[in-house]
């Protein structure tokens, strides 16, 4: 449902969704943004988008945004 409000601005690489407590839904965007920073506004946009335009997210708010990086062969030394 997400994915589908992403546009190629958004260099969303894929979506995950977690329900740690009933009530509440974390979601996970890997983005391919080349900054820290880029990645998490893009993020709170496209969450914030995703609930506005959603039938199925009315009732649900985006409380916050965070970043985890994520190693992986992208790094470099």
């Amino acid at each position: 449902m997400v994915r589908s409000h992403a546009d190629r601005a958004d260099a969303l690489e894929h979506v995950s969704v977690h329900r740690p407590d009933p009530g509440e839904v974390t979601v996970g965007v890997f983005s391919l943004l080349p900054t820290l920073a880029a990645a998490e506004d893009s993020a709170a946009v496209l969450l914030d988008r995703a609930v506005a335009r959603s039938p199925e997210l009315a009732g649900f708010t985006v409380l916050s945004v965070g970043a985890a990086l994520v190693p992986g062969p992208w790094w470099t030394a």
